[in-house]
């Protein structure tokens, strides 16, 4: 047990979560109708694993003393805190643990966006080369993929619904 946990330490799960959605993202752009895509990206399959990475570093920073240990009440009110001020969000960022669940809680979002994006584009006709560069900036920029992918959107398929 003590070896799993060496294995999962922060910097390696960091490094997997790099390294692993790059290609998933490559796929995504590239080659948005294969097989790959379908079974890995377009199923339940990434978003588990994403939220299992999350589950198990939130069960690192809350209950690494044991099974709710005695300060991890006091924990969860402190990351509240992050709406309080900038400061405050800063503050937590400086903790490693917070932030290797911020940066999971970033990609799990963009990815799932990415996704949207892809499949909403197949299912309006759009070409997949119309769509590269909102994936790319939605990778890096998050919103700003989405607003361009849109805007794009609005402009070839001349419809956008307030409910899409």
């Amino acid at each position: 047990m003590e070896t799993i946990k060496e294995f999962f330490n922060q910097d390696n799960i960091y490094l997997a979560a790099n390294l692993g959605v790059i290609p998933l993202w490559l796929m995504l752009i590239f080659l948005p109708s294969s097989r790959f895509v379908n079974i890995f990206i377009n199923t339940i399959f990434l978003p588990i694993i994403l939220a299992f990475t999350y589950g198990y570093l939130l069960y690192q920073e809350f209950y690494a003393g044991g099974m709710f240990a005695a300060d991890a009440s006091t924990k969860i009110v402190e990351n509240f805190k992050l709406y309080g001020s900038l400061d405050q969000l800063g503050t937590l960022l400086s903790n490693k643990t917070f932030l290797l669940t911020f940066w999971i809680h970033f990609l799990t979002i963009s990815i799932f966006t990415g996704t949207w994006i892809a499949k909403d584009a197949a299912r309006n006709g759009i070409h997949k080369y119309v769509v590269i560069l909102p994936l790319v900036l939605t990778y890096f920029t998050g919103p700003l993929g989405l607003f361009l992918y849109l805007f794009l959107r609005m402009i070839i398929v001349q419809k956008l619904k307030i409910n899409d």
